[in-house]
């Protein structure tokens, strides 16, 4: 395994935060649902932030493989490609001078990497959430 901290560049830390963000909302999102629509006697502050945080870091875990290697093999079907789809959005960014690197602008390794950076720290957050639901 590379050294994952080689991978990780100044330029990356706007994608990793809003992939975490993103994670961290849906995962919230989720909670919150089964907090309003679940009879259950599991706390939703603990019990569900728990949960959330060990889906976030198996998430995590998938996405060390993946930069370690192993592969996922795709259900048998119709491969679409990503890159036409894209090509009807674009950035808005007039205002600033220099280039701001999107996500999908990255290479597969450094988008995985910020994947995983993404999912460890959401998972963390969630964690310790939880943890002091417990007290």
């Amino acid at each position: 395994m590379k050294k994952i901290w080689r991978l990780y560049k100044p330029y990356m830390i706007r994608p990793v935060l809003y992939k975490g963000v993103t994670r961290c909302a849906v995962a919230l999102a989720v909670i919150l649902l089964w907090d309003r629509f679940v009879e259950s006697p599991l706390s939703a502050a603990r019990d569900g932030s728990a949960a959330a945080a060990v889906v976030l870091f198996l998430m995590g875990w998938i996405s060390y493989l993946k930069l370690d290697g192993v592969r996922i093999s795709r259900l048998p079907g119709k491969e679409k490609d990503r890159k036409s789809r894209q090509g009807s959005r674009g950035d808005i960014v007039d205002f600033v001078d220099e280039h701001v690197v999107s996500f999908d602008e990255l290479e597969p390794e450094e988008q995985t990497a910020c994947v995983l950076a993404a999912n460890l720290l959401s998972g963390l957050l969630f964690l310790g959430a939880a943890l002091i639901a417990m007290l």
